[in-house]
């Protein structure tokens, strides 16, 4: 633990640049904010993985690394990224994303969903922050809908305006790791005195088991969407 915090202070002065221009993730929740917020505090960086930062100038200036998705519906607690590409014009983003089957049966994991869960009724006044976790078709669809559209406000912005700004990583997958870190590395110029590998945390071997049912409309609704959208991702 000791020679830990020796190379984080170490690490702290050889990554002073990127530290002082800050890091935001704006990815939402279940993509990987955990093993992101730990992966930069190895380097250096003085790391917040909540939200209680949000419009609070003071708690901004006191971290240099910024995560934890802050949004379930569209439009609904969304991180007012431009604001922060505004104010911070040095900054740089992160869009962690991940394949959205998963991430939707990641987030129901969450939300508490097993096979023996009992559907309720649709109900569009429980497509709330504070209601996020009533376990409803409707629900899902909401989930699956701010996924898909979140990401795609989210690249066409940065498109319209400095796509440098943005770096875009799927941190989930075990296989891609190695390039995920390259990628951050050389993207900010990450320097260290020790070998710093990707932690995965809250990484479960088994998918959730929900019933076929609402397996079968999360991936129905899935392909209904994506088809319907400009998936600006794979254009990146």
């Amino acid at each position: 633990m000791i020679k830990r915090y020796i190379n984080r202070r170490k690490n702290r002065k050889l990554n002073q640049k990127a530290i002082k221009n800050k890091v935001f993730c704006i990815g939402l929740h279940k993509t990987g904010t955990t093993t992101l917020a730990n992966f930069f505090r190895e380097y250096g960086f003085k790391d917040t993985h909540s939200i209680n930062w949000i419009n609070k100038p003071s708690k901004i200036k006191r971290y240099d690394f910024f995560s934890d998705g802050g949004s379930h519906f569209d439009n609904i607690n969304e991180f007012d990224f431009k604001k922060l590409f505004y104010t911070y014009k040095d900054a740089i983003f992160i869009l962690q994303t991940r394949d959205t089957e998963k991430w939707v049966l990641s987030k129901l994991r969450h939300a508490g969903w097993t096979k023996d869960t009992i559907i309720q009724p649709d109900d569009p006044t429980k497509i709330s922050h504070d209601e996020w976790k009533y376990k409803s078709y409707l629900t899902i669809q909401k989930f699956i809908e701010h996924k898909i559209n979140y990401e795609n406000k989210v690249f066409s912005f940065f498109r319209e305006n400095d796509i440098s700004r943005l770096l875009v990583i799927d941190i989930t997958k075990k296989e891609t790791q190695t390039e995920v870190i390259n990628k951050l590395n050389r993207e900010l110029d990450l320097r260290s005195v020790n070998t710093i590998r990707l932690p995965h945390h809250h990484n479960k071997k088994s998918e959730i088991s929900v019933p076929k049912d609402v397996h079968d409309f999360i991936k129905k609704i899935i392909k209904e969407k994506e088809k319907s959208s400009l998936l600006l991702t794979e254009n990146y």
